[in-house]
């Protein structure tokens, strides 16, 4: 029995070098900008951005103490500026990140170093029932 553990230890080692390391949640990770989704404390979508109402969530989001970076998507950064400014006042980290894989629409999310109890993101709307 240990012999059979051994072996699968070895191949799960091979794998991973030939293939890279397994990454977790990738599908997740695509939808909100390289985080996890329990890590985010605030997102809007490319839509929402452009609304004087997006901006002041995401203003307001900015004011949370867990929070460690503003992540951009790279096509939302003119749009974005306003938080880009507001971020470097407040000495937060920002990085404008691109991917071709990204799917969804989250423009912008403001993410904490650990996992977050946020139920809803103003990103996903009201949650239909």
């Amino acid at each position: 029995m240990a012999r059979l553990s051994k072996k699968s230890e070895l191949e799960k080692t091979l794998a991973a070098g030939i293939h890279g390391t397994p990454e977790l949640k990738p599908d997740e990770k695509r939808r909100y900008l390289g985080s996890f989704r329990e890590r985010v404390i605030q997102a809007v979508s490319f839509s929402q951005l452009r609304t004087k109402e997006g901006i002041k969530v995401m203003a307001e989001a900015l004011k949370d103490p867990r929070a460690v970076e503003l992540l951009i998507h790279q096509e939302a950064r003119g749009a974005a500026m306003p938080l880009i400014v507001e971020s470097r006042r407040r000495n937060l980290d920002f990085t404008i990140v691109s991917n071709p894989d990204f799917v969804g629409d989250v423009a912008v999310a403001l993410v904490a170093a650990d996992a977050v109890d946020v139920a809803e993101l103003y990103a996903e709307g009201p949650k239909k029932r």
